[in-house]
């Protein structure tokens, strides 16, 4: 009589599932709500009996067990392997992670010729470095410019000693707003990779104003315009991909790569693979093929901003001025045109 009670339970809880549910959940609920029909003094050893009950009526208890019962014998309480594929309950809980990190970014497929810039560090830009870069592209047949991060400096809102006789944070935003929108008017496609100096915005929000975080009005795409120029945002974290040659900002692999004698180097013993980054505003390239003959290119890009910063008076000393074209073929691979800026001359 005492089994039979068990049972009837058992199918009521069962009954009332509307969804997927894990059965050992299932069995301690039943075994916790109903301690003068089960015992409690015993409560790891009832969940499995219990668990086996469910298993058993919910066809996977597996074909003996139940034949066994059929015949009028007992559950075995011993552990018996479910067949080895999710359980509909495992797909549904599967389903509900929390992702981290972005999808790989890809470059539109029509893109032959994309010119890339990295940072300029609005307001320390430098503009003659700037305009030979456009020039050299445009004469290149570029057909779209990746911004590839720190287009803007922060430097009111960033964790460094602040100068108060900086620019403030609006006017940096409003000179970058006015880049943004003659650039946009050359006509091509843009495409922004935000860089480290971009998330001092999302760090500063963070640290002081918490709950206004997830605004949409103070999201960088619309503090910066973006959205209203169509200009199409690859997150800071978020590798993007032009065909066969991986590209980031380089603060992605945090301080690993920050002052390398060969950046592009730095870069290969990351990533292992061919990536073109900034960040360390110096042009360098490294090659390695492995003993298959397959061939690794790494590349670092030069800035577009002031060389000689007040916080770094003889950062010229390593620092360049440079960009890169990059041309991409139907089949994936690239060619990079890391080229140097000097004197408004292109150097390769």
């Amino acid at each position: 009589m005492a089994n039979n009670q068990k049972s009837e339970i058992v199918d009521k809880y069962i009954d009332a599932q509307t969804g997927p549910f894990t059965k050992r959940t299932l069995a301690r609920q039943i075994v916790r709500e109903n301690p003068g029909i089960f015992d409690n003094s015993q409560m790891e050893k009832e969940i499995d009996t219990v668990r086996l009950m469910i298993r058993y009526r919910t066809g996977s208890a597996g074909e003996s067990n139940r034949c066994s019962a059929e015949r009028g014998g007992s559950l075995r309480t011993e552990f018996i392997r479910e067949e080895m594929k999710p359980s509909d309950y495992m797909k549904e809980f599967l389903n509900k992670g929390i992702k981290q990190g972005s999808d790989v970014w890809e470059l539109p497929k029509h893109h032959r010729k994309i010119l890339l810039l990295s940072d300029l560090h609005i307001p320390y830009h430098h503009l003659p470095a700037i305009e030979t870069a456009l020039d050299y592209g445009f004469k290149e047949g570029a057909d779209g410019i990746y911004i590839n991060g720190d287009l803007i400096d922060f430097a009111k809102i960033s964790r460094w000693a602040k100068d108060p006789h900086k620019p403030d944070t609006q006017v940096e935003i409003d000179m970058v707003r006015e880049f943004l929108e003659g650039l946009a008017g050359l006509g091509l496609p843009i495409y922004f990779k935000l860089g480290n100096h971009e998330d001092r915005w999302n760090a500063y929000l963070l640290q002081n104003a918490p709950d206004l975080y997830d605004l949409d009005v103070l999201q960088i795409r619309n503090v910066l315009g973006l959205a209203d120029l169509g200009i199409e945002v690859i997150q800071s974290r978020q590798r993007a991909r032009f065909g066969k040659l991986s590209v980031l900002h380089g603060h992605e692999f945090g301080q690993s790569i920050f002052s390398p004698v060969n950046p592009a180097r730095g870069l290969f013993l990351r990533a292992k693979s061919s990536v073109i980054a900034g960040h360390n505003h110096q042009t360098s390239s490294h090659h390695e093929n492995d003993l298959n003959g397959s061939g690794t290119a790494c590349f670092s890009t030069g800035c577009l901003c002031d060389l000689t910063p007040d916080y770094r008076p003889f950062a010229y000393t390593k620092w360049n001025h440079g960009a890169a074209l990059i041309d991409t073929y139907e089949d994936g691979t690239y060619s990079v045109d890391n080229f140097r800026i000097i004197d408004g001359k292109i150097y390769g």
